[in-house]
């Protein structure tokens, strides 16, 4: 459509989402899960200083592979407070327009895992921990306005058209401002 958009990922290659990435290859054992939430705060706030607000400030369209709902789920999952992480990273971090959780059981996601990657799962994706995050996410934000949660076991164009039916409305409103 002819704008400018941006395609973001967490956890970074940063020095904190270097850190995460070792988590979830050697084992979280190791880091309690505060220290846990903490890596990804503080890489959360690089990205923000960094690429979020900077594309923000050129009108730039920003679509994120996971964000700070995602830390909600992961790290509340390991016990700590949902709505502190989640008021936690909104001091820093620019809220949604729109979320979009793309929802499947723990073992489609495996499945989809070990197909894609050709590898065994991560410390971050053992099946009885995704299932508890996965309850989280429908907990959490089912009922928001800005969040909406698509079938993800559908074929990738079903998933994909249903994407474009949620976000094209909010780009046609944006033109009209």
């Amino acid at each position: 459509m002819g704008y400018s958009a941006v395609g973001l990922h967490e956890p970074t290659e940063g020095k904190w989402g270097e850190k995460i990435k070792e988590l979830a290859k050697n084992g979280r054992h190791r880091v309690n899960p505060e220290t846990e939430l903490d890596f990804f705060y503080y890489d959360r706030l690089e990205d923000v200083e960094k690429n979020i607000k900077p594309s923000l400030q050129k009108k730039s369209i920003v679509i994120m592979d996971r964000y700070y709902f995602s830390n909600v789920a992961y790290q509340s999952a390991r016990g700590i407070n949902p709505d502190y992480i989640e008021k936690k990273n909104e001091t820093v971090a620019p809220i949604p327009d729109i979320t979009i959780i793309l929802d499947l059981p723990a073992e489609i996601a495996l499945k989809r895992i070990r197909q894609k990657r050709n590898d065994a799962p991560n410390h971050f994706e053992r099946k009885k921990y995704l299932e508890r995050v996965r309850q989280i996410f429908l907990e959490q934000f089912n009922n928001r306005p800005s969040v909406r949660i698509i079938d993800g076991t559908q074929l990738i164009p079903t998933v994909a058209s249903e994407i474009w039916n949620v976000i094209e409305p909010l780009i046609r409103n944006v033109e009209g401002a």
